[in-house]
């Protein structure tokens, strides 16, 4: 797991979209001080492309997440794929944005 205090947490929170559909404008993560992200694996998903605008583009594109739970630290298992069970939410992130974090 990885500490949402530490850089690489904070640059994945800042990109980070809930899965539960609920985003603020402008988000306070202050609360997060005591939590860990695990990483809960890689997803693909195809979405429009938008910047298709010939007849011959390709008008669908994948899109590459990873998704990560957000976990009270004290109860973040490591040895566990869940990391925790109760009072966590799912995020997920581009896998580029991961990857340069």
């Amino acid at each position: 797991s990885i500490s949402s205090n530490s850089d690489l947490g904070q640059k994945l929170l800042s990109s980070a979209r809930r899965l539960d559909g609920y985003q603020e404008a402008e988000v306070d993560y202050t609360w997060v001080a005591n939590y860990s992200l695990k990483f809960q694996g890689c997803h693909t998903t195809p979405q429009w492309n938008e910047d298709a605008d010939g007849e011959d583009d390709v008008k669908l594109t994948n899109l590459n997440l990873v998704r990560f739970r957000l976990c009270p630290s004290d109860t973040c298992a490591t040895d566990s794929a869940y990391g925790c069970k109760s009072g966590y939410g799912d995020y997920v992130v581009s896998m580029d944005t991961s990857l340069q974090a």
